[in-house]
């Protein structure tokens, strides 16, 4: 450990820290990666940012020292994340240093922090090079710090680690925990290089086999995707961002949980789930569900990411209210939080799987995200009534960020706790299949539907004429079958392209399940067919393999129409699924 050296513009710390070593990333970890490396230098929406206001100034000494120690201390603050020849890896290093940005306050902490917070969250993170964490401070006219500015990667921090962590330096800063050269809890902190260990004891493997058969149970009555739907044309920024910080949310999703039994958390995911099915005309609803699921001691005191994706699956019934699904979601959506542990790795080969077992791709693309810390959503009206929630919903604040080239969400809501009694809602959609006004119409009609069945009761069947949504509108041509909804003719349009760009009709059994059939001309066999559409079905939501081949010699004269195929001599027919 070495004294701190201080230039223009900058604080600098070295440190020495216990534990250093390299290791499998965790789970969360993992999950994280792969967006990481596909956004690029877009990561940087992933930044996690926080200004803290310091209630007394402070010498850059304390916050020096203070720093050291939390980096000494917890093995994340150290990490390097690294592509190798076996795999992405962690890397902890035992000594290193630090540079933190240094300001001038301008008289002005609190709007100078929530710049450097700015500047810091900018670029995204080169994890090979970099700590996980930038540190920026604004000092005033004698040299005291008196904001502290953090950003840290989405790759090592969740919202609950960045807050720990954050609240950690406040308070040790602030004289309100222990002094930082004191001794560590007995038994130490936990580390994300011993739960990565444990996540490859057999203990783990255990709780992962567990949470596989969730996935796999889960996927088998499953719609490949909540976005079989018609496009819209798209710019080059197709995803929209929107917020809406309200009281009334609050208020009202508080209300119904107590009404309910249930969760602020099941109301909002409730109020998701029936108004995405009311706009893409699905009965059964498809959600990744962000877990934390921080338990015991361990989690909770655990300075990483830990977050994870659940699998809900859930058949939304129209001849009920809006409390009764809210009452049927709940235990649903706690299993799914419940087995979210479990290895990604694993997650993928149960998806593919599946997915080729079923004859689809899973377009697993639609969110959903309780980002607050905890159950406590304290509220000052925990019981209004509708003159109280109108008051409430005039200091609503409806706004939207810069737009995204690109997301690997399609649609995804969350909540965060803005503290006095705010919810801010975020939703994220793709407007390739949420076109228009549909995001804000979107946001807007969660509160409009939450305060309305404070009130009265509010039934499935006409949540979207509620709220002014539109229905999504699929031509004729369009089929309601098992695993969603299908475009036959691009059903067809695959075998052929699949085929060698051959001709290929496709008929639908207007008395059976909907299930497609597809003729084709050409010499290759079902079961070859069915393995090329297979593999070309990823990222085309809408078709899914059909349920029979049958593969003509020749096809029938140009013009004679679909059901022409029918009297075509047959070479072969099947489903091309394996016995």
């Amino acid at each position: 450990m070495t004294d701190t050296s201080t230039s223009a513009g900058t604080l600098s710390l070295t440190f020495t820290g216990d534990g250093a070593g390299t290791g499998p990333l965790t789970w969360a970890q993992s999950v994280m990666w792969g967006p990481m490396q596909w956004f690029g230098k877009e990561a940087n929406q992933f930044n996690i940012g926080r200004a803290l206001v310091l209630p007394a100034p402070v010498a850059p000494d304390r916050l020096t020292a203070v720093l050291r120690h939390l980096v000494e201390t917890y093995q994340t603050l150290r990490t390097r994340y690294v592509q190798r020849a076996d795999g992405p890896r962690q890397e902890v290093a035992a000594t290193g240093a630090y540079d933190v940005v240094l300001v001038d306050d301008q008289g002005d902490p609190a709007r100078v922090g929530d710049d450097l917070v700015a500047t810091l969250t900018e670029a995204a993170f080169e994890h090979e090079a970099q700590w996980p964490l930038r540190v920026g401070c604004a000092r005033d006219r004698a040299g005291r710090i008196t904001a502290v500015a953090l950003v840290g990667s989405h790759l090592a921090f969740d919202g609950w680690a960045f807050t720990t962590l954050t609240d950690l330096l406040l308070d040790r800063l602030t004289g309100a925990a222990p002094a930082p050269d004191a001794a560590p809890p007995a038994g130490g902190v936990p580390q994300p290089l011993a739960q990565a260990a444990f996540q490859r004891s057999p203990a783990g493997q255990q709780t992962s086999r567990l949470g596989l058969r969730h996935w796999e149970q889960g996927l088998s009555a499953a719609p490949a995707s909540m976005f079989d739907l018609p496009t819209a044309p798209i710019g080059d920024q197709p995803v929209e961002r929107h917020l809406l910080d309200s009281t009334a949310v609050t208020a009202a999703a508080t209300a119904l949980a107590t009404r309910t039994r249930t969760s602020f958390s099941t109301v909002l995911l409730g109020l998701t789930t029936l108004i995405l099915t009311a706009y893409n005309g699905h009965r059964t609803a498809v959600f990744k569900l962000i877990a934390g699921n921080r338990l015991d001691r361990d989690s909770r005191d655990l300075i990483a990411l830990n977050t994870l994706d659940a699998l809900l699956v859930h058949r939304v019934d129209d001849d009920v209210d809006l409390l009764t699904v809210i009452r049927q979601l709940h235990r649903p959506a706690f299993d799914a939080y419940r087995r979210a542990q479990c290895d990604p790795a694993e997650v993928r080969r149960v998806v593919e799987r599946v997915g080729r077992r079923r004859g689809v791709a899973f377009d697993l693309s639609a969110y959903f995200n309780n980002g607050h810390r905890g159950s406590d959503w304290a509220t000052p009206d925990p019981d209004p009534g509708p003159d109280r929630l109108a008051v409430l919903r005039r200091d609503s604040r409806y706004s939207r960020l810069e737009p995204l080239s690109k997301s690997d969400m399609r649609f995804y809501v969350a909540a965060s706790n803005l503290g006095d009694g705010r919810c801010r809602l975020g939703l994220l959609v793709d407007t390739a299949y949420l076109p228009g006004a549909l995001g804000e119409t979107v946001i807007r009609g969660i509160e409009t539907l939450l305060c309305a069945a404070v009130t009265e009761e509010v039934r499935v069947a006409e949540i979207a004429g509620r709220i002014g949504l539109a229905p999504a509108r699929r031509g004729t041509d369009w089929v309601s079958t098992p695993v969603g909804w299908v475009r036959p003719q691009a059903v067809a349009d695959l075998v052929g392209e699949v085929a060698g760009g051959v001709s290929a009709a496709a008929l639908v059994d207007p008395t059976g399940d909907g299930g497609v059939t597809v003729y084709v001309a050409g010499s290759a066999s079902p079961q070859e067919l069915h393995r090329r559409v297979l593999d070309a079905l990823p990222g085309r939501p809408g078709v899914a393999a059909p349920t029979e081949y049958v593969i003509c010699r020749s096809a029938p004269p140009a013009g004679a129409g679909p059901d022409a195929w029918r009297d075509m001599p047959v070479l072969a027919r099947g489903p091309g699924r394996d016995a």
